[in-house]
């Protein structure tokens, strides 16, 4: 076992909490209170475990709701009007010294309901749903959130403050609807020991939101009535008080076994387990042994030919339960070029690096692709007052690879550690924050390392959000360096908002063995501004901004820049129309030679259009119209469409096929070489999904990159820094080429039981760069000649308390 690892058992059997149990305690009905902070605050009523007899089942007629208060003021916060909704939602709630129980009463016209099936956690449907939000923390620090669709559909994950929404969590708790004369109705149970609490003897204060999507109006009703368009958030919930809640120990095992029946390499069978112990409100343990990340869910295609890594998210269930400790800072979620992630997780059981080959010596495209498989991961999450921390640890198996010389190399696996420690208070309702992190990376006696130190703080009426960090990383022989990032936002009225984004990156700071960023070497300022408008007579809301970006690098030399604005607006139809239009000046550009040179680019322009018509109705379309300035010469010309067509309740299809016309797209080639080329691109996407019940799913999806790209002119670097100068082709064959990318998964899920599943996914994927062919030759190829070509039956199931 390796030093990492070993540290990481130490430190969880040093901080384990003797478990906690405490008996039922009798209280009275519903009744108002006031908290410390002047707040109101609701006290339910709790109840006796032996006298709750509720089947959840969507139907609120057991006598026990009959007795409970109707709760909630909730107002319309999509858009932004804070106006009484259209149809009444009526709340109740009580707890047991097990969970908490709540039902709801919705009114709504039958013929308006919209009820669709999707896959868990999916948000990508429009439909009617009904969710509940829990800070568990009780002062705005960590939370957690439940949702159902009309229909059982289940979706869950974490919250941060302010509105930091995750799905990387799955809990096991209950939860049913049903359509009913008036509307619909839903019933949820969510047991204590599923969430994260700070120890507390006697009372405890839990927050709540809640939030109702009525789909056929397009409309959020909130309670309390926070729309996005405020500042403030999770700190201003609904305060709750709770006597006597201490969950009991909690534990689970997650047996699981897998066959794989490969038509292209050899077929193969794992076993394994997942370990959960919570002994106490404050701290919890996970562990996994022998685990199988297998073919169950694939990522979308992706083709990058540049020197900026596309971020894919871990969809793993181990690493994603208990991550939010380990962002520093909301740009570990940012979608765009500031991303800096100190812990992404799916650096563990990647692709690794290729083994010493000797010279003529080299790997078939499918034994260079292959993943390193994992021994065993170890995480413990926990709260001590104040301070929050968690421990994460994963040791790879070595991976060998056959060569074409018919001899096996072998690349040792890494050891991966990471340990995080949060302080965080709320005084008069200012959140702050200070945290330290420390990732370490061991591959065969090399480490990578880094430390951090980030801060968060939030004012008492949410004006002011400024958070940062401070970084430092130690690659060994690789380099070193350090980074800092501050984030600056102000919010001085309801639906307007401003924000700052500071950068400084040394050259040689590098975060990618365990974390994620785009690049270093570079200090950049990045300015954005936005409104959000409701109550025009024609349009339902609209939010419009802009933004203005200026970056250096170390040599002073501009390789960022740019200023731009966009439109949205919905319309009273409910369809979505966006427009924006962006102006890049003249830079240098450092990156994409590859490390051999940074040359001159020209001003560049780029402007999106898209319109979507009303995603409830059962057949929706979709049109998107964009052009894209390139570096030298000429743009991309892009235009998509696509539709959605969903006949049924259980049964979706989605179709969508986008081309680019290529027009100057500059490449580099080697040494000093650059060549231009003309060319079209074609991008089908297509998706099925039936529901035979709300547990189980039958998915197909297709997804096909094709690409044929024609040399059209040739440049040379003759000077560093410098202009590319246009010149003859250098002596050799011609650049053509074409690029053929492919996934193709059929994909069965039978949730069995909470966090229990049956798998049966087939998957075909591809991924060559052939000589220039045909887009029909393309396709075929890769369809009839794939680098994955299996089947995969996957059984998993939870036992335990």
């Amino acid at each position: 076992m390796g030093k990492v690892f070993t540290c990481l058992l130490v430190f969880v059997a040093a901080v384990a909490p003797a478990s906690a149990q405490d008996g039922p305690v009798e209280t009275t009905g519903v009744e108002l209170v006031v908290d410390d902070n002047a707040v109101q605050a609701i006290s339910l009523q709790r109840i006796d475990l032996a006298n709750v007899d509720i089947v959840i089942d969507g139907r609120v007629d057991e006598e026990v709701w009959h007795a409970q208060q109707v709760l909630g003021n909730y107002q319309v916060v999509e858009p932004d009007t804070l106006a009484t909704p259209t149809y009444a939602t009526e709340l109740r709630m009580f707890y047991t010294d097990r969970g908490m129980y709540a039902a709801f009463n919705m009114e709504q016209p039958a013929d308006t309901l919209v009820q669709r099936h999707a896959p868990r956690d999916s948000f990508d449907v429009n439909r009617d749903t009904i969710g509940l939000n829990l800070d568990s923390s009780g002062s705005g620090r960590y939370g957690y959130w439940v949702t159902l669709a009309l229909g059982d559909g289940q979706m869950d994950g974490t919250v941060l403050p302010e509105r930091q929404y995750s799905r990387e969590w799955d809990g096991v708790w209950y939860g049913a609807t049903e359509q009913t004369e008036d509307g619909w109705s839903a019933e949820f149970f969510i047991p204590w020991s599923q969430m994260a609490m700070p120890k507390e003897d006697g009372k405890r204060r839990i927050n709540f939101y809640s939030s109702r999507k009525v789909a056929h109006l397009n409309e959020r009703y909130g309670w309390p009535g926070l729309p996005r368009s405020q500042p403030r958030f999770m700190s201003r919930w609904q305060p709750v008080q709770f006597d006597g809640v201490a969950p009991r120990q909690q534990w689970s095992v997650f047996p699981y076994a897998s066959m794989t029946f490969d038509r292209v390499g050899d077929n193969r069978s794992k076993a394994g387990l997942d370990l959960f112990w919570r002994p106490s409100t404050n701290f919890q343990a996970t562990a996994t042994l022998f685990p199988d990340f297998g073919s169950i869910e694939s990522d979308n295609v992706d083709v990058n030919l540049t020197s900026q890594e596309t971020f894919f998210p871990d969809k793993r269930l181990f690493f994603q339960e208990g991550q939010e400790i380990f962002a520093t800072t909301s740009r570990a979620d940012d979608g765009g070029p500031n991303r800096l992630a100190v812990v992404n997780t799916r650096r563990i059981g990647g692709r690794p690096g290729a083994p010493g080959l000797p010279s003529g010596v080299s790997l078939s495209r499918r034994e260079a692709l292959q993943p390193a498989d994992l021994d065993g991961a170890l995480k413990a999450t926990g709260q001590l007052g104040p301070i929050r921390y968690g421990v994460l640890g994963a040791i790879e198996d070595d991976t060998s690879f056959l060569a074409d010389d018919g001899n096996v190399y072998t690349q040792t696996g890494r050891e991966f550690g990471a340990a995080r420690i949060l302080y965080e208070d709320s005084i008069n309702a200012t959140y702050r924050s200070l945290g330290l992190v420390t990732t370490l990376v061991d591959h065969d006696g090399s480490d990578a390392a880094v430390h951090a130190a980030d801060f968060k703080y939030l004012s008492q009426r949410g004006k002011w959000t400024l958070e940062g960090q401070y970084l430092y990383a130690d690659r060994g022989a690789s380099g070193e360096g350090n980074g800092a990032t501050l984030d600056i936002e102000y919010a001085p009225r309801q639906g307007q908002k401003h924000k700052l984004a500071l950068t400084d990156f040394e050259p040689g700071f590098d975060v990618n063995d365990l974390g994620f960023q785009v690049r270093d070497d570079l200090r950049f300022l990045n300015y954005s501004a936005e409104w959000i408008k409701s109550g025009f007579s024609r349009i339902r809301d609209m939010k419009y901004g802009g933004w203005y970006a200026y970056g250096k690098n170390d040599a002073g030399l501009e390789v960022r820049g740019g200023l731009g604005t966009f439109l949205e607006f919905n319309r009273n139809n409910r369809h979505k129309v966006f427009a924006s239009a962006a102006f890049f000046p003249a830079r240098w550009e450092d990156r994409e030679s590859f490390g051999n040179g940074t040359f001159r680019i020209n001003d560049r322009w780029r402007v999106e259009t898209s319109y979507e018509t009303d995603t409830s109705r059962p057949l929706s379309v979709a049109v998107q119209v964009d052009y894209d300035g390139q570096d030298l010469y000429g743009g991309f010309v892009r235009t998509w469409g696509g539709l959605t067509w969903q006949p049924r309740t259980d049964l979706s299809m989605t179709f969508g096929v986008a081309h680019t016309n290529l027009d100057g797209w500059l490449l580099y080639q080697e040494g000093q070489n650059f060549t231009t080329f003309k060319g079209d691109r074609w991008q089908p996407d297509l998706a099925v999904d039936f529901y035979p019940s709300a547990t189980q799913q039958l998915r197909v999806v297709l997804q096909w990159v094709g690409i044929r790209a024609i040399e059209d002119r040739f440049f040379a670097l003759q000077s560093d820094p410098g202009r590319l100068i246009e010149g003859a082709k250098p002596a050799g064959p011609r650049d053509d080429f074409a690029i053929s990318t492919l996934n193709f998964q059929v994909r069965y899920r039978w949730q069995i039981a909470p966090l229990s599943d049956l798998f049966i996914v087939y998957t075909k994927g591809d991924s060559r760069r052939p000589g220039l062919q045909e887009f029909s030759d393309l396709f075929q190829d890769a369809w009839q000649d794939p680098l994955a070509d299996q089947l995969v039956i996957k059984l998993r199931y939870r036992l335990g308390s």
